[in-house]
């Protein structure tokens, strides 16, 4: 046994006689299967079912490895609130099980603008800087949300404080104690990072384009993605571009503050600096200008990657062939631009070499981000209607502004350079299996694990859960009823089953939704009693609506996406969740449009092998927010009738916990666990 072998079996061992812990024979085999993959630099995909303590299963091997052989781990999370959780509450944990953990560097990188600026909290409140300054902080956005900032006034402050998505940088008087730059000082060198997957593609992405000279996280030995489930959308979120007029707008902001980093040091060419950036600025209102004629409001394919794409019949309904040259000549217009305004200040700055020299070093890096990042925004405005690989450029509205945007469709290719084939890695999450098998992960992102393991649930569901579907012909197919001009119907009668659960269980109520206009819909039909307050979550602020729906016992809370996956509300205020609808994607925009056609191309069924697994996936999620901890009891009620009527319906729900019993009347099912105030003892 390898010294960092015995060093996670120690840790174990001292973890099962920690007060109030329960041993999981499945923690301790997660810990050394990640401990064996870092030992081996291998690879692998793992299950982890809620409850099981995965968290400390993946810290315990990296710090052992980091104490032992001096290897760096990085642990990247999709939600920012997970890896948080990581770095207060787990890692303390964790590091407390190690002798010698003082001798481990640890650091905590999430994106830029969740960090706080300190030259920004000067300018904006002198007393808010010295409070900072006399605190040990992060410097992130969630510690000046709960600490700093005053009663209703989060979001103005934030909104001036922030730091901005380019910056001076090491130009800047604050760069030493920066919040941000520290964190990715701190992460050249530490043995654990705890960061998100947002910073894991962005690392990579800027490690392949400097051809490994520059990186977010240094050179890392082992990749750990936790909520591996959404690293997918998390890479095609990192992966696209967007031209729009206020992305032209952010473009001049950059100017101008490059502009404002350079005139103090430039004497007599001060005047020129401020020509040519406004020069720039009035360029980028002429591309700006063109783009307003385009309308899109019928959101249109411009140009799609491979030509069997294209050739598709939704595709083709989709495309606008009359837009792409004159996007491409727009696209170029900004590009051009661009180019010519870094090309000056480089110009501008190297022309001191001889009369200012002193000057030279200051001005460059002063400047170094800004034109970097203008830079980076040229090329992808060249390639933004030349899609490589599987990929589509389209044009669309949002914010009442047209944009042009290119999604990339296909991540085998782009995800192998950029993550699998660079560094060893694990993948793990509480539901990245479907019908038993990991091949839907592996289809989606191109990731070929040598190793995988589909690990037992701590949890009784025989006991702790019961599922409900209501009887046939209680609530009408909502898809028919769209397609009819029923939709009122449906409502009504989700409505009313929604009515029974929340009456029935005295609040305690977690709806999920898959469409806002029908969770509203719905939630004005309602009529509960005063002391079962109904939350319903707003355009803005859901984390607050979280908060109120955990802290309020008797309330319920409709919501959407966001709180189908990562919301934690364990204990009595959840005893039931609410499959409203099967989370189907309708492919209707251009990028979904494109995955059809081009899974299609390929000989495969775009419902059987993406839309129908992803919604297996939601549904899991879903599912998964029921029971958190062993004492916790409660219902999945699932309230789509094609569960019951059609054939997918019935590998949706076994890819539930098979265990729980099925019941046809909420009642039944709330007595037979004994929530609410009904007591009952049949099933089926």
């Amino acid at each position: 046994m390898s010294t960092a072998q015995q060093l996670v079996d120690e840790a174990l061992d001292r973890l099962s006689k920690h007060p109030g812990f329960v041993e999981r024979p499945s923690q301790r085999h997660l810990a050394l299967l990640i401990s064996d993959l870092i030992e081996g630099g291998s690879t692998g995909t793992f299950e982890a079912p809620t409850g099981l303590g995965k968290s400390l299963a993946i810290l315990i091997p990296a710090i052992a490895h980091g104490l032992a052989t001096g290897k760096r781990t990085v642990v990247g999370t999709y939600t920012n609130v997970l890896a948080e959780q990581y770095w207060r509450q787990d890692l303390p944990l964790a590091l407390s099980l190690f002798d010698d953990s003082k001798d481990l560097k640890t650091q905590f990188l999430i994106g830029k603008q969740r960090y706080a600026c300190l030259a920004a909290i000067e300018q904006y409140d002198r007393e808010l800087f010295d409070r900072v300054h006399r605190r040990k902080l992060l410097g992130i956005e969630t510690e000046f949300r709960a600490n700093l900032a005053p009663r209703g006034r989060f979001s103005t402050m934030w909104q001036a404080i922030s730091t901005p998505p380019v910056c001076a940088a090491r130009a800047c008087p604050y760069y030493e104690p920066c919040f941000y730059y520290g964190a990715r000082k701190g992460a050249q060198t530490a043995h654990l990072i705890i960061t998100n997957h947002n910073v894991v593609i962005q690392n990579a992405l800027l490690a392949v384009a400097s051809e490994e000279e520059a990186s977010l996280l240094g050179t890392f030995d082992f990749l750990v993605l936790d909520e591996a489930h959404d690293f997918a959308q998390a890479a095609m979120n990192g992966l696209e571009f967007e031209f729009s007029e206020s992305k032209l707008s952010a473009m001049g902001g950059i100017a101008a503050a490059a502009q404002r980093a350079l005139v103090p040091l430039a004497f007599a060419d001060g005047p020129l600096i401020d020509r040519t950036t406004e020069e720039y600025k009035a360029g980028l209102d002429r591309v700006a200008k063109e783009l307003t004629k385009f309308d899109g409001s019928r959101s249109s394919v411009l140009i799609a990657s491979p030509a069997e794409i294209e050739s598709h019949p939704a595709v083709l309904q989709k495309m606008d062939r009359d837009i792409l040259p004159r996007a491409k000549i727009v696209a170029e217009q900004a590009a051009v631009q661009t180019d010519k305004f870094t090309f000056a200040l480089r110009s501008i700055i190297e022309a001191w070499t001889e009369s200012q020299p002193s000057k030279v070093w200051q001005a460059q890096e002063a400047s170094r981000s800004y034109l970097g990042y203008l830079d980076s925004f040229a090329m992808s405005c060249r390639n933004l209607l030349d899609p490589q690989g599987v990929a589509v450029s389209h044009i669309g509205a949002g914010f009442n502004q047209a944009y042009v945007r290119q999604d990339i469709i296909g991540l085998e290719a782009p995800l192998s350079e950029l993550i699998w084939n660079r560094t060893p890695w694990a993948c793990v999450s509480a539901t990245l299996a479907l019908d038993g098998e990991f091949d839907f992960f592996k289809r989606t992102t191109g990731a070929k694990p040598v190793f995988s393991e589909i690990l037992p649930s701590p949890f009784d569901f025989e006991t702790q859960a019961a599922a409900y579907l209501p009887k046939d012909g209680l609530i009408p197919d909502p898809s028919i009823a769209r397609r009819e001009g029923t939709e009122e119907i449906y409502y009504k009668s989700i409505a009313n089953q929604l009515q029974e659960i929340i009456v029935t269980l005295g609040g305690r109520t977690l709806a999920l939704f898959h469409s806002r206009k029908e969770m509203e819909a719905i939630a004005s039909m309602m009529n509960l009693p005063e002391d079962l307050p109904l939350l319903v979550q707003p355009r803005s602020g859901a984390g607050s609506i979280g908060e109120r729906f955990v802290s309020q016992v008797e309330s319920s809370l409709f919501a959407l996406r966001s709180f189908w996956t990562g919301f934690d509300a364990a204990g009595e205020t959840c005893s039931c969740v609410a499959l409203v609808r099967v989370p189907f994607e309708v492919p209707v925009d251009p990028p979904q449009l494109a995955r059809a056609a081009w899974m299609a191309s390929n000989g495969l069924d775009p419902f059987r092998e993406y839309s129908l697994p992803q919604a297996k996936m939601l549904m899991r999620q879903g599912a998964g927010r029921l029971i958190r901890r062993a004492e916790d009891r409660g219902i999945v009620a699932l309230l789509d009738p094609r569960l019951r009527t059609k054939r997918y319906g019935e590998e949706i729900v076994a890819n539930l916990p098979v265990a729980m019993r099925v019941f046809d009347d909420f009642r039944d099912a709330a007595g037979w666990l004994q929530l609410g105030a009904v007591t009952s003892t049949t099933g089926q």
